[in-house]
């Protein structure tokens, strides 16, 4: 009677484990892309400035460096890329972003130094091993964000 448990037991951690995603330990990450624009590297300097301002409204997100002749910008941001089970908690990314500019064109380049949750009981915490899903999910959000600073780039000025 012991063996059949033992047997039934194994065999049942076998299919729930098998349905398991496989981690590893989270090593950051790298996604950069070029954005070609109608502007020259003084307009889209100072746009990609503007949008720095509205788009990090966080005290968690800042700008740590800027240059305005070299055309460069770096900044740090926090960003939710999905939620958990039952939408208890918010999957967020850490990362930075360095944006360089020159006429007609601009390369964002994102490190997604860390993975961290939220939720309200536990408040934030990192996490150490992260599936293949969460990273696209990371990589699909700083190419929206990259978007998002193309359209604000290329946006005309405010009528108001």
């Amino acid at each position: 009677m012991n063996k059949s448990r033992l047997l039934v037991s194994s065999l049942f951690s076998i299919a729930l484990l098998s349905g398991c995603q496989s981690t590893s330990p989270y090593v950051p990450s790298v996604v950069s892309s070029v954005v070609e624009v109608e502007k020259n590297k003084t307009e889209i300097y100072n746009r990609t400035r503007q949008w720095f301002s509205e788009y990090f409204v966080s005290g968690e997100s800042v700008i740590d460096y800027e240059d305005a002749s070299a055309g460069t910008i770096i900044g740090k941001g926090i960003a939710t890329i999905g939620s958990g089970p039952f939408g208890m908690i918010d999957e967020r990314i850490n990362f930075t972003l360095r944006v360089d500019t020159k006429d007609n064109k601009f390369k964002t380049e994102y490190t997604i130094n860390k993975h961290t949750n939220y939720d309200s009981t536990n408040g934030v915490y990192d996490v150490v091993n992260v599936n293949e899903e969460r990273k696209q999910n990371a990589k699909k959000k700083v190419e929206s964000i990259t978007s998002d600073l193309k359209s604000y780039v290329t946006g005309g000025a405010s009528d108001w």
